[in-house]
């Protein structure tokens, strides 16, 4: 099947998109069933936030008989992205609620029979990015990753270059140098299993994803037939 023939998903960065392909086959969800594209997949590798939002409309609007999603970050008031993404989707005749439901949005826009999908990163209730969901994906006991946060801190007093917006993104990559193989990248370290793919935050982005996903013809056989999560 021809990619513009498949349901789409788009996120901001490539970390989303293989963190979330990652995850999908954690849970015996081929990700090949959905088109999933990150901004940065452009020739003119501009990405963004901005980008995708700019796109919006015009997805929602060809993509008949077919599913779409969009995973944006939250860093910042979620109320602003929410606002955000509702301008771009005002329109098409969706019920578009003042807030962004924790569960992740999901609507049909009967016009072109597309059903349509938004997921603001972490969990659609707090402000962060792809980093905070994995975050949620590490059990709160456990003390590397505590040892983690600390290290980091100290690192900063040391005078550790990075900015402080990615904090959070140092104390992953130091959790990780620690792990059996050491450095992996975040969607291959969901696949060996240093994140948990059935902590609450991953089973509700799976949640939202088989709401959104599983009525399309090209995805059904994959969804229905789906196996107990490895």
């Amino acid at each position: 099947m021809l990619k513009d023939e498949l349901s789409t998903l788009r996120v901001e960065g490539k970390d989303d998109k293989h963190v979330i392909a990652s995850l999908l086959k954690r849970h015996s969800i081929d990700p090949k069933a959905i088109d999933i594209k990150c901004s940065q997949d452009a020739d003119d590798d501009s990405g963004g936030k901005d980008r995708l939002l700019r796109g919006m409309k015009t997805l929602v609007a060809t993509s008949t008989g077919r599913s779409v999603g969009f995973v944006l970050d939250a860093n910042g008031a979620v109320a602003d992205r929410w606002r955000a993404v509702r301008n771009q989707l005002e329109g098409f005749g969706l019920e578009l609620p003042s807030e962004i439901p924790d569960d992740g949005f999901v609507g049909d826009v009967l016009e072109v029979q597309a059903r349509i999908g938004v997921w603001l990163m972490p969990n659609n209730q707090d402000s962060g990015a792809v980093e905070e969901f994995l975050r949620d994906l590490v059990d709160d006991s456990d003390g590397l990753l505590q040892h983690a946060k600390a290290s980091t801190v100290e690192a900063l007093q040391l005078g550790a270059a990075f900015a402080a917006a990615k904090q959070r993104k140092a104390e992953l990559h130091a959790w990780l140098a620690w792990q059996e193989r050491p450095g992996l990248p975040y969607g291959l370290a969901i696949t060996a299993h240093y994140f948990k793919h059935d902590s609450p935050a991953a089973l509700s982005f799976i949640d939202w994803f088989r709401r959104l996903f599983e009525a399309t013809p090209e995805s059904a056989g994959v969804l229905a037939g789906r196996t107990t999560p490895s």
